[in-house]
């Protein structure tokens, strides 16, 4: 069995979801937290070795507890690690999903899956990854773009450029809708919802990018640094090669709290 470590992105504020963490939101049929869920689909076909977790300040001590509980729960036998994205005084947010990643660049030894806290990616995706990877290769699991605008609210998505199945550019793009899309559109883009398998070189080439970035822009306290973009900088200055995987699962994102109830009706 394909062994891999998990590096959840759990630092965000969720402002939009009342200030809890999401991924401890009750959506299983059996009032399973999110990232219980994810374990359970993860390890029918990836042994899982290392679980690291980015917390912030707050809701450090509640995500540590939760994923102690799941490794007593199922008997995991592994490491579970943690550290805080730290945001200066002069900032009120984080600096974004690039700084977060390239915080954990001390704790990841072996190739690891590098996921969302506050998604659930369908066991469909990582039986595919256990299936087609080269634990040795980095890759970005891709998904059809109408599989992640499921309904008329906003979102960001990492937009995939390929050539021979290699990623030559990924861009970021803020804010946009459904409808802005045909269905050919919807069906044909690839992007990305941030699930990566990566080598553990790469977060120490994003740690000295985004430490240039934040002491480039130490009086802006609303520019952030996003991880599609840093990963497109690693591409065009060729310390990264990245292979495309594409997912025929099903994407679910939790964003505000309605949302709980429409993945509840999901699964």
């Amino acid at each position: 069995m394909l062994e891999l470590s998990l590096l959840f992105m759990a630092a965000g504020k969720s402002s939009r979801f009342g200030g809890q963490p999401k991924l401890l939101a009750k959506v299983g049929k059996n009032n399973e937290s999110l990232f219980e869920l994810s374990i359970i689909q993860i390890k029918k076909h990836i042994q899982i070795n290392h679980i690291h977790l980015i917390t912030n300040e707050e809701n450090a001590i509640e995500i540590l507890s939760e994923a102690k509980n799941i490794r007593y729960k199922y008997d995991l036998n592994i490491d579970i690690t943690s550290n805080i994205q730290i945001i200066p005084r002069f900032r009120n947010k984080p600096w974004g999903t690039a700084d977060a990643a390239s915080s954990a660049y001390n704790y990841l030894k072996t190739p690891f899956l590098l996921l969302n806290s506050d998604d659930l990616y369908d066991e469909i995706t990582f039986e595919t990854i256990a299936k087609n990877c080269d634990k040795s290769k980095n890759y970005i699991i891709g998904y059809e773009l109408g599989k992640t605008l499921k309904n008329d609210k906003k979102a960001n998505r990492g937009f995939i450029e390929i050539f021979n199945n290699r990623i030559f550019k990924l861009t970021e793009k803020l804010n946009i809708e459904r409808k802005y899309y045909s269905e050919e559109e919807l069906k044909d883009i690839l992007v990305s919802v941030n699930l990566f398998l990566l080598q553990p070189n790469v977060l120490e080439s994003l740690f000295t990018l985004t430490e240039k970035f934040k002491e480039d822009n130490d009086r802006d306290n609303e520019i952030e640094s996003l991880l599609p973009d840093f990963l497109n900088k690693l591409l065009v200055n060729k310390t990264l090669d990245l292979e495309l995987m594409k997912s025929e699962g099903q994407w679910n994102g939790i964003t505000f709290k309605e949302d709980i109830k429409e993945l509840k009706n999901v699964l």
